[in-house]
Parts: C-alpha cells; structure tokens; sequence
C-alpha cells in the first residue's frame, strides 16, 4: 500500500486549470432590468424571464435577446408594459439594445423564448412565450423581425412558460413545442393566503 503526496508541480497545474468569471455587464453596456413585482404574491409576477443567444443577423457574433416580465398591479393599473432588449453585439466586447428597431420590444408579458430557424431562410427566428398570447418573429434578414403569430396559428393564449424547436418527425422542417402552466387569470385572481393556488399544506405561498 502506499499514499500519494501532492507536489508542489500538481499543486501549480490545478491552480492554473482554475475557471474565473469576470463580470462585466456595465462594461458591455446591458442595462437591463427585469420588472417583477417585490410582494410576491402571485408566482406569475415574480418567475424569472427568458433569454437567448443567437446570431441574429449573421455577422459571425453572438446576440443577447432578453424578455421581461410585469406586475399584476402595473396590468391592473392600464401601466406602459416593461420591454425585452435586443442587445446587438458590436464586435468590440459591447452591446447595443435594437430590440424597439428590429420589432421585437414588447412581445407581451413574455416568460421564456425558444429559437430556430423554421422556415429555413437561413437566419433565427424567436419564439416568445407568455402570460398570456404568444409571439412568432420571423427574421426578415434585414436586421428586423415581422410578427407572424396569426398567420402561422401559434399564439396560444395561455400562461405559457417554456419551448422549444426540434423536427420531431424528421421532414427537415422545425416544429415547436410550448409547455403551459395553471389557469391563471387577472379577471378571478385567487385571494393571497386562501385556496389551493395559494397554499401549501396550509401554508400561504405564492398564488400558483
């Protein structure tokens, strides 16, 4: 039997095979803020968003798309909804939000967002999925996105949370496939404590 005594050498070698992350938001010029609500009592207003990255204009560099969330009090209240970012990377460690230019600022209160290219065109499409009607982009190629949920029937309006592209029957063609949540509506919201969407065997919690 014998035992192994680390070297001075092993030590070194781990030390230098060390991951080590930099942040450096501020430095890349993302200012974004996701909206949810400091209650908490309702889990639709305080579930984190969406976010992607992708090349949407095909310029070789990877883009930032983030969604943003809402209150219940700001929907109540007929409140401007807070917008996603489009942040456009410049090639030069920074970023620039094009999310308002390309047409793809207010896709609703958005939960998360899938991407892919389903129609083929050569360049990512977005899927968003909300509380609420979802949204379809297409990218028109051009640096902007045209809002096709009607004509490709894909704006479910339920409390959708995930999705996800994949060609599940093999026609080299994308098809989606979006997950829902519970039967929540701001017309009959649940009373904060009371009944089984605000409970846990008793205990008050998040309604949902």
């Amino acid at each position: 039997m014998c035992s192994l005594i680390p070297s001075a050498r092993t030590q070194t070698i781990k030390k230098t095979n060390d991951v080590i992350f930099t942040d450096v938001t501020n430095a890349a010029s993302i200012r974004f803020v996701n909206a949810s609500s400091p209650d908490k009592k309702f889990i639709v207003e305080s579930m984190g968003g969406g976010v992607a990255m992708f090349d949407f204009d095909n310029d070789g560099r990877l883009d930032i798309y983030l969604t943003n969330s809402d209150t219940v009090e700001r929907t109540l209240a007929g409140k401007p909804r807070p917008q996603a970012a489009l942040y456009r990377n410049r090639g030069d460690g920074t970023f620039e939000d094009v999310a308002s230019r390309a047409g793809v600022a207010d896709p609703g209160w958005a939960m998360g967002v899938a991407i892919g290219d389903y129609d083929n065109d050569g360049f990512d499409d977005l899927y968003v999925t909300c509380f609420g009607p979802n949204r379809l982009y297409r990218n028109r190629g051009n640096g902007t996105f045209e809002d096709v949920t009607t004509k490709a029937g894909v704006g479910d309006p339920r409390f959708s949370t995930g999705a996800a592209f994949g060609d599940y029957d093999r026609d080299g063609r994308l098809d989606l496939f979006v997950s829902n949540y519970v039967d929540f509506k701001l017309s009959d919201l649940p009373q904060f404590g009371k009944g089984k969407l605000c409970q846990y065997r008793g205990v008050p919690v998040q309604c949902g």
